[in-house]
């Protein structure tokens, strides 16, 4: 009778701490909001060109990682799916050097007459990290960045969209499987792999916000258009090795398809079955360790110019196994 009165004191116990954890463990941060300033519709104020400046850090970190760093290349790896010239980071570290300017901070603060003498593009992007922290303890493992990006108009000083927003993964008690519990918190233990899956999440929301100008240039420049993309994926499934991802891609006929997925693999080849409708497939492997990404779509015509589009509606999911 006694032992069985313990095991029924732990077990309330530890539904009581269940109950505890659900009004702080899966907070949600929400969608990045992103404060449009002129009508970005219109191709007199569009910028074509952009750099995206070296990210700073208001508040260090002490993991031996440089979070802003990550989040910069990641934001760049996506960013570069829109209809802009984009400078590649290397270029634009390269101009900032040879212009004898190293300390990140002031860079951010040159005039936008000096950038776009130094650099040679009509916009910037500046992002300041605000805050950055990875925590693995008990049941609960959570890595957030919290940052403010904003785009430069170099042509005229004006700020054309701005946000500043608090990206956050989490995991818990509300996880379906201890399995899932203990992989989770291991993946999070990797603070490098922990803070460039947050910085994705942020990134590729951001990109649904972005004012894409591709549309706007179809007059002067006449790009591959993609009407849809379709796939098998169903939301809130991990992938598993075997598994196989399924494309449809709907667009313009007699090109060359791609699809991607995420800037983790690209070039995986569709094939033109009919008129405009192409298809390809991806074998998950044991050996992909990436947590979640998206599916980039790409037509190539013979000129060279390429079209790409994001499936918007679910994302590529992971499932890694830890360790016996």
């Amino acid at each position: 009778m006694g032992k069985s009165n313990v095991s029924h004191i732990r077990i309330f116990s530890f539904m009581e701490l269940s109950l505890a954890l659900l009004s702080f463990i899966f907070v949600g941060c929400g969608t990045v909001e992103l404060d449009i300033h002129h009508n970005s519709k219109k191709l007199s104020m569009h910028p074509r060109s952009v750099a995206i400046l070296p990210f700073t850090l208001e508040e260090p970190v002490h993991e031996g990682v440089s979070p802003h760093g990550l989040f910069r290349d990641c934001f760049y790896n996506y960013f570069s799916f829109l209809g802009y010239v984009d400078l590649p980071l290397e270029t634009i570290n390269e101009k900032l050097s040879h212009a004898g300017l190293t300390d990140n901070k002031k860079i951010l603060e040159l005039s936008p007459e000096k950038l776009r003498e130094i650099l040679g593009v009509d916009a910037v992007i500046r992002g300041r990290v605000l805050s950055a922290n990875n925590f693995t303890g008990g049941i609960h493992a959570e890595t957030s960045i919290k940052a403010k990006i904003d785009m430069l108009d170099l042509r005229t000083g004006d700020i054309i969209w701005e946000t500043e927003h608090t990206e956050s993964t989490y995991s818990g008690i509300l996880s379906p499987t201890i399995i899932d519990i203990i992989q989770d918190q291991m993946d999070n233990v990797k603070v490098h792999q922990a803070y460039y899956k947050t910085a994705e999440i942020f990134s590729i929301s951001m990109m649904k916000e972005i004012p894409d100008p591709a549309d706007s240039w179809t007059e002067e420049i006449r790009l591959p258009k993609i009407t849809s993309i379709e796939t098998n994926l169903k939301p809130s499934t991990k992938l598993k090795p075997d598994d196989r991802i399924y494309i449809n891609l709907k667009g313009d006929p007699g090109l060359t398809g791609y699809f991607g997925i995420g800037s983790w693999k690209s070039d995986i080849p569709l094939k033109e079955i009919v008129p405009g409708l192409y298809t390809g497939s991806y074998t998950i492997k044991a050996s992909d360790d990436v947590s979640s990404s998206l599916i980039v779509g790409t037509l190539k015509d013979k000129y060279g110019l390429t079209g790409k589009k994001f499936h918007m509606d679910d994302m590529v999911q992971f499932e890694t196994l830890p360790p016996n």
